[in-house]
């Protein structure tokens, strides 16, 4: 499992860690407030080329306009994307959210999973990767007046969180020590192929046998032969 670095803690080995969580608009509270909150960390765009394609790593490298280099890392797991190769242009979209829940007596535990898809815009290939990486962890300590948390994650590592965003802040106050809670972190990437325009397929459209087509076209007329000239 991937280190919670910004979820609610940055992960040291074997130690209690600080983190503070400073990144973000605040994507607010849902209705309900009092089991979880969720904030937006990062929501940004970006039109690059494509530099290298890596099928064996895995990798896709990626330049800017301003020179700066992008590496992209997919899985195994990762299919029915559209394909892009070196010189592709590409519009991308990174998102990235952080959401806490309050989990529920007897639930079994999170699991973390990937979610892909592909369609088009306006005629361009577009492909989304989103992963959810969700973890459960047990409240040691609350300190509400300075916004910190102690936890203790499913692997048995420690972590120290100074909630920064307002939405956590307001799920600080439901909570008490020994409560458990569901941590899930979102990070989305999606990018469409500018130079490539490809028409959506319309299976739906009705297709005439071609054999029905020949009984209905119409027969070209014959030409009148010309009459004999007197001599």
């Amino acid at each position: 499992m991937h280190p919670i670095v910004s979820r609610l803690a940055s992960l040291a080995a074997g130690t209690a860690a600080v983190c503070a969580l400073t990144l973000g608009g605040v994507a607010g509270l849902s209705a309900q407030a009092h089991a979880q909150a969720s904030v937006l960390l990062k929501h940004q765009s970006a039109k690059a080329v494509v530099e290298t394609v890596d099928h064996d790593a895995r990798e896709l490298l990626l330049r800017e306009a301003n020179g700066h280099l992008i590496t992209i890392e997919y899985g195994s797991s990762v299919r029915d994307l559209p394909h892009v190769n070196a010189g592709d242009k590409l519009s991308i979209s990174f998102v990235e959210t952080l959401g806490a829940d309050l989990a529920q007596p007897g639930s079994p535990l999170p699991e973390s999973t990937l979610t892909t898809a592909r369609g088009y815009v306006h005629g361009h290939p577009r492909g989304v990767i989103a992963s959810f990486r969700r973890e459960r962890a047990k409240i040691n300590s609350i300190d509400v007046p300075t916004h910190t948390i102690s936890f203790t994650t499913d692997d048995d590592t420690s972590h120290v969180a100074v909630l920064r965003t307002k939405a956590m802040q307001d799920f600080l106050k439901t909570l008490k020590v020994g409560d458990v809670i569901d941590i899930t972190r979102m990070e989305s990437i999606s990018y469409i192929i500018l130079n490539d325009t490809v028409a959506p397929a319309t299976p739906d459209a009705p297709v005439a046998p071609a054999a029905a087509a020949d009984q209905t076209a119409p027969t070209a007329p014959t030409a009148p032969t010309p009459a004999p000239q007197a001599q």
